[in-house]
């Protein structure tokens, strides 16, 4: 059964009339009448009684045409909502993000997407950019914020903002009262660090920094979160290195010092290539929040 022989038939049933009913659906009343006769074959009873003067509905056409009218405006609000949803007005999506994204892009952007599209259930996840990565592998996140690099090919990936790396050292430690702190000057030093596994990439580009300066990496202990690595700071266990978004976390018995020279991570938002929908609205839409040029992938 097609949507069009219940549109044919909901217009015989209004009109009792096929000649008026193909006037108002523009088509020869002869192939009206044969399409409805089709449709009461597949159904297998009499919609209409026929006269010379005219048509009147059987019972079980009186019926027929009250679920008739709802299919058509079921069928019509599916379109809608289809429509709404391709555009980003409506419907759900999962976002992987990082702890920077919370500080530096959520801000900026999220209040104003549920001003524009408040019928989108946003789900939020905070992830590392491995796990998120797995997550969009998966379809279990539509979209995620994380740190480059990360596989190119595999995904639109459009950077976002820079942090330069900053040191965050007790309050009370020689350190504090520097202008400026060196990777020659943490060396040997207790460091409160992420655990590897975490974030590989960047525990690898700190992990070089000492490397390449001469310098020894003393891990006193490897903690899951940037507010445990601030705490830890606090107390005095060690120094750590952390993306300069820090300094918005205020807390007592820490400070935090520019590193010399100058390290910088960049944050990105990413998607599947083949994405379409709210995940691919909802990209394009913050780099328009952020002013951001989109890059051609």
């Amino acid at each position: 059964m097609e949507l069009r022989h219940l549109r044919y038939f909901v217009a015989v049933a209004e009109e009792l009339n096929f000649a008026r009913a193909a006037a108002r659906l523009r088509i020869a009343p002869p192939a009206l009448s044969v399409q409805i006769r089709k449709l009461e074959l597949e159904i297998g009873t009499d919609l209409l009684a026929r006269d010379g003067r005219g048509s009147k509905l059987t019972d079980a056409g009186r019926i027929f045409l009250v679920q008739a009218r709802k299919s058509i405006a079921d069928a019509g609000l599916g379109v809608a909502l289809a429509r709404r949803a391709a555009k980003g007005e409506i419907g759900h999506m999962s976002i992987g993000y990082n702890t920077p994204s919370e500080f530096g892009i959520f801000p900026k952007v999220i209040p104003a997407f549920k001003k524009k599209s408040p019928d989108v259930d946003l789900r939020f996840h905070n992830l590392t950019t491995p796990q998120i990565i797995a997550a969009l592998r998966r379809d279990e996140v539509d979209l995620g914020f994380v740190w480059l690099p990360i596989p190119p090919d595999e995904f639109q990936v459009q950077p976002l903002a820079e942090h330069p790396l900053i040191v965050v050292v007790p309050a009370e430690h020689p350190l504090a009262s520097a202008k400026f702190v060196s990777i020659e000057q943490l060396s040997n030093e207790p460091l409160v660090f992420f655990r590897r596994a975490l974030e590989p990439f960047a525990f690898h580009q700190i992990e070089q920094l000492f490397v390449e300066s001469g310098s020894i990496m003393n891990i006193a202990c490897e903690l899951d979160t940037t507010p445990q690595m601030i705490n830890f700071v606090a107390i005095g266990i060690g120094c750590t290195i952390l993306p300069d978004y820090v300094r918005s976390i205020i807390r007592d018995g820490v400070v935090y010092k520019t590193l010399r020279p100058a390290v910088v991570k960049t944050l990105a938002i990413v998607k599947k290539k083949d994405s379409v929908g709210i995940a691919d609205y909802f990209f394009k839409f913050v780099l328009d929040e952020l002013r951001i040029k989109r890059r051609v992938s």
